[in-house]
């Protein structure tokens, strides 16, 4: 299967895509807990357009963010600015991080751990998060578990065809008549790899006039609890706990939706 750049899927108009999703509802109290719990300096990872960053700056609390996309950081840094804040960020693939300064939390929301490509990767990119927490230093990070979780293995890919139609996915309003339309389609799926692969294209629109056309593409993993809890104790984790739903319930068969894992550095 082709791998892609993984910034691609949060380049160009797919950054503006992003930035209009700056509801922190679902998510943000319980990264918030986290934060306020683990004390001291907090790292968001993947931070994107500062969706929980933002506010938690506004709320007084300490932390610094990272992402791999330019676009984003550069949505991140005027959307803050415009807010009287000046965050401190910075522009590094997860699994490559290299930053100065060490955490007292780590947190990766929206389930951009599994956005890097190839387990090893993904192992090494828990490896960095370890690596930049001080002692006692918190890791919380979601992998979303709705779509994948219910895959079907006994009914094999063979015969599925690849790419499917484009169908659409969100459209986004802006000032005026912009309006940014978003569709998207399946490319593979491999589910030996846990792997799945989409392109979505972006159209521009300012009433019925197109002002520009983008496609990018991506890949997602997709994992299951045990696998997660076995990587992040061969990356030196401890007290791994692992929740549902933002439940705070021990994960199970009534959460469909994300898993949701908390752990620590000796």
């Amino acid at each position: 299967m082709e791998q892609f750049d993984e910034v691609d899927m949060y380049s160009g108009l797919a950054a503006m895509h992003w930035s209009a999703y700056d509801d922190p509802s679902w998510d943000h109290d319980f990264y918030k807990q986290v934060v306020e719990q683990a004390g001291g300096l907090a790292l968001d990872v993947a931070c994107g357009a500062g969706r929980l960053l933002r506010s938690y700056l506004h709320a007084g609390l300490t932390v610094e963010g990272v992402d791999s996309s330019a676009d984003m950081l550069a949505v991140c840094r005027q959307k803050a600015e415009a807010d009287g804040l000046s965050p401190v960020l910075y522009c590094q693939p997860m699994q490559e991080l290299n930053l100065p300064k060490r955490y007292d939390c780590i947190y990766v929301p929206c389930g951009s751990w599994t956005c890097v490509v190839g387990r090893d990767n993904a192992l090494q990119a828990l490896r960095r998060f370890h690596e930049h927490l001080r002692p006692g230093g918190v890791l919380a990070f979601n992998v979303y578990w709705g779509d994948w979780g219910n895959y079907d293995y006994s009914n094999p890919e063979e015969g599925r065809v690849y790419p499917t139609e484009w169908v659409p996915h969100v459209v986004k309003e802006f000032d005026g008549e912009r309006r940014l339309v978003v569709e998207r389609r399946m490319t593979a799926v491999d589910p030996v790899d846990q792997l799945s692969s989409e392109e979505r294209r972006y159209r521009l629109m300012d009433g019925e006039t197109l002002l520009e056309e983008e496609i990018h593409a991506g890949q997602n993993h997709w994992y299951f609890k045990n696998e997660v809890v076995f990587m992040l104790q061969v990356a030196g984790f401890v007290d791994i706990q692992v929740t549902g739903d933002y439940t705070g319930e021990e994960f199970g068969p009534q959460h469909t939706g994300t898993i949701v894992f908390v752990c620590r550095k000796e």
